[in-house]
This record gives structure tokens, sequence and C-alpha cells, in this order.
């Protein structure tokens, strides 16, 4: 794993414009993105986008040497109101439209959660066979859209959402039984509320390997803040044990990069990156 590439996400990079973003990207030294509309457009998630922009992402990003690893698809998979889900399904299958046109491998997805006014955010309804179903209902149509344009979709385990453990996420992969869906690996997401602890990280991290390995595709470098909450920050700054993160990536036979998150400004990404490459 010596040779790993670094990515990063591309909202925690400032820009004005497609062409700025990946020279961006670049200057830092990345050579890989989770790229999110909200960089080049008003919104995360348009309800339309333009041909013409995408195949310009696709272009900066070639141009920089960039690969557009994995394209964020995140919506409300479990909004409690059944036209929310709605619009957010029809978002989606936009966002795979354009991740084909712009040479993207993944969308990533939100699991969703019962809580109506932010999809970051847990409640105590998510844990719910309703919750479940109507997860499942959108689960089902990503996959007829991925299957539509050729693209793989991202799993997490998100304290937040419907999946919250290792075990839901390997449980979704097996009920729905489709190829199309892959895990993105971020450690600092496979701790529950009391578990952020150093002195349980790899026991943490060991059993989200042992129960998703076989379906990782990407890996993301977010790290997490020692505590009984759930305060995430930015890579090396917290309790992740990232040298073991890498073992088990090795041992899997893990190709891909890893792709930092979790910077609130930038002054953040030197010392992520340089983190990274002293491991």
């Amino acid at each position: 794993m010596s040779n790993i590439s670094l990515g990063i996400y591309t909202p925690e990079v400032a820009c004005k414009n497609a062409a700025e973003l990946f020279q961006r990207v670049r200057g830092f030294g990345f050579s890989e993105v989770q790229f999110d509309f909200l960089s080049v457009m008003d919104e995360e998630m348009p309800l339309h986008i333009p041909d013409a922009l995408a195949l310009e992402c696709r272009a900066e990003a070639e141009k920089n040497s960039v690969a557009m690893t994995v394209v964020n698809g995140t919506y409300n998979m479990a909004h409690p109101d059944p036209a929310v889900r709605e619009d957010g399904m029809n978002r989606f299958d936009e966002i795979c439209r354009a991740t084909k046109l712009m040479g993207g491998r993944m969308v990533s997805l939100n699991t969703g959660t019962r809580n109506p006014d932010n999809m970051w955010v847990a409640h105590p309804d998510n844990n719910t066979p309703e919750a479940w179903h109507d997860m499942n209902v959108c689960m089902e149509r990503a996959i007829l859209a991925a299957e539509k344009y050729d693209v793989l979709l991202g799993l997490e385990t998100e304290a937040s959402n419907t999946c919250n453990a290792p075990e839901k996420v390997r449980k979704l992969i097996r009920d729905m039984q489709s190829d199309r869906l892959r895990v993105i690996m971020d450690c600092a997401n496979l701790f529950s509320a009391g578990t952020a602890h150093k002195s349980m990280a790899r026991d943490v991290i060991q059993k989200g390997f042992d129960l998703l390995g076989e379906y990782v595709f990407v890996a993301h470098g977010k790290d997490i803040l020692e505590g009984d909450g759930i305060s995430f920050t930015y890579t090396g700054n917290g309790i992740v044990d990232f040298p073991f993160f890498m073992e088990q990536l090795e041992k899997i036979g893990y190709q891909g990069g890893m792709i930092i998150h979790g910077t609130k400004h930038e002054s953040e990404i030197g010392p992520s990156v340089d983190f990274m490459r002293r491991l």
C-alpha cells in the first residue's frame, strides 16, 4: 500500500468553476476525487445537469490527470415524506446519467433517516421496519438507475442512517442481490456513540472489514475525535488507526486510493496529505 494514491471530496476545495477546481485538486497533489456537483453548480443534487457541464468536468479532470472515482448521489432514502423521496429518486437518476457522461464509475448513496430536516442526523424511527422498507424501495430504484447507466453504487455505514452498523450494510447488500452495490470504507463511520475511543479503534475497524471487506471499492480518509459522541475531523487528527486500516486494505487486495474527507477548512488539507504520505 506504499504507493496508494490520494484523492479528495471536491466541496472541500474552494473554486469558482470546473477548470479552477481540477487545477487546484491537482495542485494539492491529488490524483482522484469524489465529485459533488455543489462544486460547480448551486446544489448537490440538481434536477437537471447540462451535458456541456458534465463534459467540461470530464475534460478538465482528464487534463489534470484526475480520476473521477466517485460522484456524490446522496439523498434521504428514508425521509418520512414519500414526495421528498420521489424527488430524490428523480435527482439521483440525473446524477447517474451525468456520472456516465463524466466517465465516473461509482455514485455514492445515503441510506436515509427519518429526520425530516437533515439526512445526516439520526432519528429514533431509523430502526423501524417501516424506515427499512422505504429505504429498500428507493434502493431498488437506485439499482435500476445504476444498471441503466452502467455505474456502481457506494454504500457506507452511517451512524445517523438506517444502515447504522456494518451488519446492516451487509444485510442490505445480500438482500438486494445486485452486483452494483459496493462499499465505501470510511472507518470513522464505523464508530457508534460511546465507541470512539483509541483503545477500541482496531476492534471496530477489524469488525468492519470482517463484515464488509469483500465489497470494498473505495476508501475514505476521514477521522473521528475521541469521545462518547460522534465528532468527525480531518485525516490524522483523531483516533482512526490508519496504519491498521491500510493493513486491512492490503489484506483484501485493495488497489484503489484513499479519498481524504472531513476537512472543514483548506488549512487542514496540507496536514491531512502530510499525514498520509508519512504512512
